[in-house]
C-alpha cells in the first residue's frame, strides 16, 4: 500500500505541475478531495496504526 500511495502522489504532483505550466488542462479542484479519499483509504487498510504509511 505504501508504494501504491507514493506512486499515486507522485502522479498527482506531476499532473499538477504540468497543469500549472499550461501543458495540460484539468480541473485543479479535484486534487484536494482525491487526496483526502486516498488518505482515508490508507488509514483504513493500515495495520491498526495511524502512521502505517
Amino acid at each position: 500500500m505504501r508504494i501504491t500511495t507514493g506512486v499515486f502522489l507522485i502522479l498527482i504532483g506531476a499532473l499538477w505541475l504540468l497543469e500549472m505550466l499550461g501543458i495540460i488542462h484539468f480541473n485543479i479542484c479535484l486534487i484536494g478531495p482525491v487526496l483526502l479519499i486516498v488518505a482515508g483509504v490508507a488509514l483504513l487498510v493500515s495495520k491498526n496504526t495511524w502512521f502505517g504509511w
